[in-house]
């Protein structure tokens, strides 16, 4: 069974900002782009088919040589290169950002997230090249198992927008694009458009395709071809005729929050063109064929405008003129903001996703209908992550999911019935989100702390010390620093009394802000003098000017919308007079130190968010497919994990942003990932037969204390965190149409890894502090404590210490002990921080018409994420911790409740009433007086108020 994989050329969420933050029950992470060439659609049976048809390729090679001339082949895949604009990223994940915002203010009456529809009109253009026409393609039969006597626009209509099927190349119906996203969607998602052509280049195929050397042998001018096309294919168009290409507006060019409406750009482009791909071979042409993948015109300037219309040209998909539905589907769904779920380095075993996704090898499942397999013609569904995403940017039925917080599972189990993945009207994805749990980063300069500025976007966090300067010069600041910082987007300064001041490796004017001066950007193993494999830097500031005076000494962090490194880390800071140190922090101790944003941490940092996903897959609507190549209906269960950017498991073997968890940890012997994965699902019923698979049992049951990281074939497998919890299987249907799974978690859990030491501990925990006391039994006696109390910089080496925690949560606790011999046992369970529940917020009435109301939430306690419901008594429900102020339309009495309940299902109310419009005085002024004249007028304000409305009521 041959593994295709993809390439990663979408933007997708920031489990953070780089793009849609989801849900609390969802999350999605940054992603890297990559070359142009998209290596998921890579066929390499074809490429050896057309490398030995050329002669470039002996028929008698063996099985080395055809793997070296795949791999010379397709090395244009391998390279990584930032190739999506940066302004593109940078302006979509700002628009998502603002829609998230958005989201928080609920509109008086919106349509349920699932009777939300979504359409699209796609304009697809063919294209030929003058020494390549359409007619003439030079392909028989034997070339393509999507070969056609006659590729006439009437077969590209069908493909793509027919609602019935379109004629396979021996009479069979195949699935279109249309049905596929139909379906995909629950039918709330509608893939229309129109064909034009065929149009000729004006140039032939070698002068788009060819291989750019000095660009990782990318195709030299892709988006050139792209607009000669369609330049040619709108020729004659009135402007309402191609205003209807143009309705939608992905990027909110005019910031005005609506994204269906015209932003002068055609909204969705697909080109195919007169030759196979190169990522199969590129037929006649070799590699002068173009190479499948998503990508932009006038990347840098927001498009090109069409020549005699005010119309531009961005965004586009490419495929060859013998596609299939799978991969029209696949490079669309970079269309639509989804990234690649394969190993995108085209390396190793590829990632435990397998044709489970779409995004992945699932573009490759095909139909089997008059007795011929054909590649691509039944792609397979969306992974959960991938629906999540959809779910959340265009609302409708892409998925139908219920979220399960960790303090609902408990040791006596809970039950969630499921359907399957393709049946959007009933609960077809079960969502669990782990605990969150620290990630080894970078060490210290010297000793165990640093200060760390932390690492995101829309950030401006920052340390400050207080400092009395003596009046002696030289007066010089320093302190060693590790950065890596996106550049001049994002920065840091060091700054006394909010002035920037300029050191050794500062920069002094920023290009992109006119106000940013004296500021460190890049990275610091840009600088030969950095020391340490990390390449710590020693920066120095001279303070002198402000000897003798008092000053607030502040280092910056500042980030944009989307694309960034680590961050900043900042250790021995260190101020001289005259040569001697006169303060010093070393971050070794909890000092002075004022941190806003910024952190002190160990060589860990909290990890970002994880989640189990389990789904239930059979051979029905998306998935039928799957049966035609092996693959095992049942419960999956994914995990996606935001700590990583993509699936590139030869880089990282056994971590990535999402895959599945193999049931079967049985190896098949010489499969890749693609094949290992085909029995990964949980099920009641045994396997069927399947080549060299000789472990046929059904696995009904997962317990994260087992070993899922195939230790064997690690890129197949994934490594879990301990955490004790389990899922059975406990019904399905026979056809996986139904089925009932039951989590239940262990809330104790050892490590059994050395017997001859047993470890334990005891917890008790009084409001934020948890005092605990270790037990441990074995060894020579001699014992050493770590404590890892599941919070950054949080550790401890007493045999019985406390820990005050900053938040209600559950924590992972790990404590390892260690004798004198050097035997070691851990024991690890999560401790829960329960802070009771109070409501409370306050109002004030702003706006110069006395009928807007701000409220501040000053809610404390409760476990976990809180939800907050905001009933603001006129018929309108408000959502989030502060949610934008509120203006009422009509005069009269309203009563706001607030409606807190945290991930234990804890309830507590808060009300304010009051009257509009209020009468507020103009406040007395009390500049030259204390703070208490200030509270004196607030109070005769909300005394006014409840007057006001007291004479209402008479």
């Amino acid at each position: 069974m041959v593994s295709f994989k993809y390439s990663q050329l979408g933007f997708t969420p920031l489990a953070l900002t780089l793009s849609l933050a989801l849900s609390a029950s969802s999350i999605a992470a940054p992603v890297k782009y990559t070359s142009p060439a998209d290596a998921g659609v890579i066929n390499e049976p074809q490429i050896i088919y057309w490398l030995t048809k050329r002669g470039e390729l002996s028929p008698d090679a063996t099985e080395l040589q055809k793997q070296q001339a795949v791999a010379e082949f397709t090395r244009k895949a391998r390279a990584n290169n930032l190739a999506v604009p940066l302004n593109q990223t940078k302006r979509i994940n700002q628009v998502l950002a603002n829609k998230k915002q958005q989201q928080n203010v609920a509109a008086v009456s919106t349509l349920a997230d699932s009777d939300v529809e979504k359409a699209v009109n796609v304009l697809a253009v063919l294209v030929d090249f003058p020494d390549l026409p359409y007619n003439d393609n030079q392909l028989t039969p034997s070339d393509t198992a999507m070969y056609y006597s006659d590729y006439a626009v009437a077969h590209y209509e069908d493909i793509l927008f027919s609602s019935s099927g379109f004629a396979g190349p021996n009479g069979e119906n195949l699935q279109t694009a249309y049905q596929y996203f139909d379906q995909a969607s629950g039918g709330t998602f509608s893939f229309n458009g129109e064909v034009k052509g065929w149009v000729t280049a004006d140039n032939n195929a070698a002068y788009y395709g060819g291989n750019d050397a000095n660009n990782n042998d990318n195709d030299v001018a892709v988006p050139e071809l792209v607009m000669e096309a369609v330049t040619k294919a709108v020729a004659g168009m009135t402007s309402a005729e191609l205003a209807q290409f143009d309705i939608e507006d992905p990027y909110d060019l005019n910031n005005n929050g609506n994204l269906d409406e015209a932003d002068g750009m055609i909204d969705h482009i697909v080109i195919f063109h007169s030759s196979l791909g190169e990522e199969v071979g590129g037929g006649v042409l070799g590699t002068d064929a173009i190479w499948s993948h998503r990508f932009f015109v006038g990347a840098s300037t927001f498009g090109s405008t069409i020549p005699g219309t005010s119309m531009k040209v961005y965004g586009y998909t490419v495929q060859p003129i013998d596609s299939a539905s799978g991969v029209i589907t696949h490079e669309f769904g970079h269309d639509l903001g989804l990234p690649d779920e394969y190993d995108t380095s085209y390396g190793g075993d590829g990632s435990p996703v397998g044709s489970w996704s779409l995004m992945a090898g699932g573009t490759w499942v095909g139909q089997a209908a008059g007795g011929t397999y054909i590649p691509g013609t039944k792609p397979s569904g969306f992974s959960p992550y991938a629906r999540s995403y959809l779910q959340e940017r265009y609302k409708g039925k892409w998925v139908n999911e219920r979220t399960i917080n960790w303090a609902e599972i408990g040791e006596t189990g809970l039950s969630a019935d499921l359907v399957s993945a393709v049946n959007a009207e009933e609960v077809n994805q079960l969502s669990i989100p782990l605990p969150v749990s620290n990630i080894a980063f970078k060490a210290p300069y010297a000793g165990e702390y640093q200060y760390y500025s932390g690492k995101g976007h829309m950030m401006t966090n920052t340390m400050t010390i207080d400092l009395d300067l003596p009046a002696q010069s030289p007066l010089v600041l320093s302190f060693y620093a590790l950065w890596d910082i996106e550049v001049d987007y994002d920065y840091s300064q060091v700054l006394i009394n909010n002035v920037a001041i300029a050191g050794n490796h500062t920069t002094a004017n920023n290009p992109l802000y006119n106000n940013v001066n004296h500021y460190i950007s890049g990275k610091s193993s840009d600088i030969s003098s950095g020391s340490g494999s990390d390449a710590w830097v020693e920066l120095t500031y001279d303070l002198s000017a402000y000897a003798g005076q008092s000053v607030e000494l502040q280092i910056n962090y500042i980030t944009d919308q989307a694309v960034g490194g680590f961050g900043m880390l900042v250790d021995n800071i260190s101020l001289t007079a005259e040569g001697s140190e006169i303060f010093s922090d070393d971050a070794e101790t909890v000092s002075s130190v004022n941190v806003d944003g910024y952190a002190r941490i160990d060589d860990t940092v909290p990890g970002l968010p994880q989640r189990y996903i389990a789904q239930l897959r059979n051979y029905q609507g998306l998935d039928e497919g799957l049966e035609n190549i092996g693959y095992e209906p049942g419960v999956l269960l994914w995990l996606e994990n935001s700590n990583y950017e993509d699936n590139n498991v030869s880089e990282h073997a056994g971590y990535s942003l999402i895959g599945v968890v193999d049931a079967d940890q049985n190896l098949i012997m010489n499969g890749s990932s693609d094949v290992q994965v085909r029995d990964a699902s949980f099920s009641l019923y045994p396997q069927l037969a399947y080549g060299s698979d000789n472990h046929l049992s059904n696995q009904s049951q997962f317990d994260d204390s087992n070993d899922f990281s195939a230790p064997l074939q690690p890129q197949s497998g994934m490594v879990l965190q301990q955490l004790g919890l389990s899922m059975d299987v406990t019904a399905q249907s026979t056809s996986s149409q139904t089925a009932t799974v039951e989590f239940s978690r262990n809330i104790v859990v050892s490590d059994p890894d050395d017997p001859e030491i047993t470890v334990d501990f005891d917890v008790v925990v009084t409001d934020f502090e948890a005092a605990f006391s270790a037990s441990v039994q074995g060894g020579d006696g001699d014992y050493s404590y770590v404590w890892d109390f599941g919070e950054a910089g949080a550790s401890s080496d007493l045999a019985n210490p406390t820990h005050i925690y900053s938040s209600s949560n559950g924590f992972v606790v790990t404590l390892t002990v260690t004798d004198s011999t050097g035997i070691s046992a851990s024991y690890r369970r999560i401790v829960e921080v329960v802070i009771e529940l109070t409501a409370d917020f306050s109002i004030a009435i702003v706006g110069s018409n006395n009928m807007t109301v701000k409220m501040t939430n000053n809610t404390t306690g409760g476990f976990g994420a809180l939800d907050y419901s905001w009933d603001m008594g006129d018929g309108t429900t408000l959502t989030g911790e502060n949610p934008a102020n509120y203006t009422y339309t009509t005069e009269g009495e309203y009563q706001i409740i607030l409606t807190v309940t945290d991930e234990k299902g804890n309830v507590e109310k808060s009300a304010w009433t009051f009257f509009l419009p209020a009468v507020v005085e103009d406040a007395p002024d009390n500049s030259g007086e204390s703070s208490g004249g200030s509270l004196g007028w607030l109070s005769l304000f909300m005394l006014s108020l409840l007057m006001r409305k007291r004479q209402s009521r008479r």
